[in-house]
């Protein structure tokens, strides 16, 4: 059948290139979602899409990327991002290069692919190298004002003399960071830092970063020498997360200094090792600060050492608005009877905790002093809602059930309370 003209004309809009007439910033998002070389591939679609891409303002060279590329040869993968760079147009607001399996070296082309990103008005900077190499960040990127966002990963962090600090920086993410002192190290000013995240760093303690606007800091698995000093100021933090697994050799006054100074701290994460420096192995009578905002507790504890199993009750009583509590079972042992005595009287937790509302206790191994540890929360939590405990292996022994039924049968202030046993499937 003939189609009369009106019909044809429909049909041909039907055939028009809608996704062109998206606006820029959807097309943009489109084409970011692809991997660099199929963004490159658009074009060949028209005219129009010839120099789409070029203009992308994020670019994201992820593992599988160089990874695919690298492959075939060094050669080839350095040429080619030297390509995406050189026919790169406008601004490149966010660029990630994940070299994590590839190992460049030296380091020439890197050096230049720094400088140009960050006098193209980079403000998102991603940078993942490999574990085997030792890459000296250069002085390019210390010194790039626009930047907003940092995560570098096995680096070697060491600031040019001089040194203004970070004016735009706000989130800052280092792992595997490898701090090295200078003799004109001084403080690095951050004004609008707000996140700082340190994970298996080396040389903390060569560190000074200041930013009074700085509202979560996390120190993970890196070595305790992280001067506290320069966070004393930091009255907006709302979350701290203190956790390594490494012998405490800090200063327990500056520590308990900083809870101290953070009057609307809201979530605290302490591994069992801060709460060995903070109890010092001594049963404490009350603490010198109190955390009024606290809603969200985490600890790692020792269920075999009297001053952290004490310490942490003390944090908890302190807590007048905690309604999250989270442990990790980090040791036990159940040749500990002045602690099986001490957690079986009133007097070690002497206050209903009226606002805890969830605990989860993980790694549970099933102790005497865990049970007891469990069944003071069981009746001093009247408004609580469910005790999750996940155990750190399931055996299906007999052992195992009698656990589960003496934890059944605790005395429970709340109504509500609901227990939840976990045994890992691992």
């Amino acid at each position: 059948m003939a189609l009369n003209d009106s019909e044809r004309v429909d049909v041909e809009k039907d055939r028009e290139d809608r996704i062109s007439a998206l606006p820029k910033n959807v097309i943009d998002g489109i084409l970011e979602l692809l991997p660099v070389e199929d963004a490159a591939r658009t074009s060949i679609l028209s005219k129009n899409w010839r120099y789409i891409w070029v203009m992308l303002p994020n670019l994201v060279l992820n593992k599988l990327f160089c990874n695919k590329l690298a492959a075939r040869s060094q050669y080839v993968f350095k040429d080619n991002v030297d390509k995406i760079l050189l026919q790169h147009s406008g601004d490149i607001v966010k660029f990630v290069l994940d070299l994590s399996e590839i190992v460049l070296s030296p380091y020439p082309d890197i050096d230049r692919w720094m400088i140009y990103i960050t006098r193209n008005g980079v403000k998102e900077l991603t940078l993942n190298m490999s574990n085997n190499t030792t890459y000296n960040l250069p002085s390019y990127i210390f010194n790039c004002p626009t930047l907003t966002h940092l995560e570098l990963l096995s680096c070697v962090f060491k600031p040019p003399t001089p040194f203004l600090g970070f004016p735009n920086l706000v989130i800052l993410r280092l792992e595997k960071i490898t701090f090295v002192p200078t003799t004109e190290f001084g403080v690095i000013n951050a004004p609008l830092l707000v996140r700082l995240t340190l994970i298996y760093c080396n040389g903390t303690k060569y560190l000074n970063i200041v930013s009074s606007r700085l509202n979560s800091l996390v120190v993970r698995k890196s070595y305790y020498d992280i001067e506290l000093s320069c966070f004393m100021n930091c009255k907006n933090l709302i979350i701290l997360y203190l956790v390594t697994s490494n012998p405490i050799f800090g200063d327990r006054s500056k520590l308990q200094k900083l809870l101290l100074s953070l009057p609307i701290l809201e979530v605290l994460i302490l591994s069992s090792s801060f709460l060995e420096l903070l109890s010092a192995g001594t049963v404490p009578q009350g603490l010198p600060f109190t955390l009024n905002c606290l809603w969200h507790l985490k600890l790692g504890i020792n269920f075999g050492q009297m001053g952290q199993i004490s310490y942490a009750l003390e944090l908890i009583k302190s807590s007048h608005k905690l309604s999250e509590l989270e442990i990790w079972v980090n040791a036990t042992s159940d040749i500990v009877e002045a602690i099986s005595e001490y957690l079986d009287t009133p007097g070690c937790l002497d206050q209903p905790l009226n606002k805890l509302k969830y605990v989860v206790i993980r790694f549970f191994k099933g102790s005497k002093t865990e049970l007891l540890f469990v069944k003071l929360l069981f009746a001093r939590c009247p408004s609580l809602i469910s005790m999750s405990i996940k155990q750190v292996k399931a055996s299906g022994s007999k052992g195992e059930r009698n656990i589960v039924i003496e934890l059944a049968r605790y005395p429970r202030a709340s109504p509500k309370a609901e227990l939840l046993y976990v045994p890992r499937s691992d």
